[in-house]
């Protein structure tokens, strides 16, 4: 029930920005947080009707969404702390907590490489 409700829920608010941004032709990096939230939600609907490839496919664009979103926040956030000027600490800490999260999902993935490379070799 959750999926769905933010299925809906972020694809609503996701069209919503993507009408506002063409109408301003003013992009933020918030107006592509919902697509995240979608890309996560429907890799966990797809696991509950069985699709394991497309729920990965779908998981793996919401993580590189993720990691873009962040460093566009992050990057900006710490830009402006750089140079004195007030950063916006929210988006420094997405920024960071972005980071950390694709540093931990390359971590699982080398772990995962390394242990298939070890396994062919026996």
């Amino acid at each position: 029930m959750f999926g769905w409700v933010a299925l809906a829920g972020a694809g609503t608010v996701g069209a919503g920005s993507l009408v506002e941004a063409a109408m301003t032709g003013d992009v933020d990096a918030m107006d592509v947080w919902p697509f995240v939230v979608v890309g996560f939600a429907a890799g966990e609907l797809l696991k509950g009707y069985g699709r394991e490839h497309a729920a990965r496919t779908a998981q793996a664009v919401a993580s590189v969404l993720l990691a873009a979103v962040s460093l566009w926040l992050g990057g900006a956030a710490a830009e402006d702390l750089a140079l004195g000027r007030g950063a916006d600490w929210l988006d420094l800490a997405t920024g960071v907590l972005g980071m950390l999260y694709v540093a931990v999902g390359a971590a699982i993935l080398a772990d995962r490489f390394r242990r298939r490379r070890a396994n062919r070799a026996v």
